[in-house]
């Protein structure tokens, strides 16, 4: 039976303008590193392969990270996926945006639940009877497409959509079979800021510890 670790790969998406913030909020020094080390980190714990995916001419060199481009610039976050998608072959990506430091690998492992999705998720990505092209987080209500797992035959459909300019991240998945994976009070795992993302100074300021908001000393 194909794993979780060696059949999924992650992908952490980066390439958001942060205009509230004023800066590249994937480098935002929080708890000590680098915004986007966080879930870059909780995606190692449960797949083999993780990338960081960004827009042309952003690297992230001095974090050690592997990166892939956006092929559609400025089109927003079914780009990065796209662009994980491409860069993944006939494998599954699970995404996650940059912003969300409080991710967990549970959560991941909840939201994936690799053991009931592995057959529409393998092989050529092909659909089978379980239907579902998309796995995403419920999260207060409402689906959270940037973080979940998409299947290979997603590549094509999100093409199509990003040539023709419809960008909307919700609709894409209202437009094909999406699982939707509540995440509630129940879970074990359960904390109130598992899915509590960063976008404007104030959301800093609230989320990060005083000694990590900081500016890092130069090296």
């Amino acid at each position: 039976m194909p794993s979780l670790e060696t059949s999924v790969v992650g992908a952490v998406l980066a390439g958001g303008a942060s205009r509230r913030l004023g800066q590249d909020k994937a480098l935002l020094p929080w708890s000590g590193k680098a915004l986007l080390l966080h879930p870059f980190e909780v995606l190692q714990a449960v797949v083999a392969e993780v990338v960081v995916v960004t827009v042309p001419g952003r690297s992230y060199e001095q974090l050690g990270v592997p990166v892939v481009h956006d092929r559609f610039e400025g089109q927003g976050p079914l780009a990065g996926i796209h662009a994980a998608l491409e860069w993944a072959g006939s494998r599954p990506v699970f995404v996650v945006a940059c912003d969300l430091p409080f991710v967990s690998a549970e959560l991941v492992r909840h939201v994936a639940a690799w053991s009931t999705t592995q057959e529409a998720f393998t092989s050529r990505g092909d659909q089978t009877s379980c239907g579902a092209r998309a796995r995403v987080a419920v999260w207060e209500g409402r689906r959270q497409p940037l973080f979940g797992l998409y299947s290979a035959s997603c590549r094509d459909l999100l093409e199509t959509r990003l040539r023709e300019c419809r960008l909307e991240a919700w609709r894409f998945l209202d437009a094909i079979e999406t699982e939707s994976v509540p995440v509630t009070p129940a879970l074990h795992f359960f904390r109130p800021d598992l899915l509590v993302n960063i976008n404007s100074p104030s959301d800093l300021q609230r989320s990060v510890p005083e000694e990590a908001s900081a500016p890092s000393d130069p090296a």
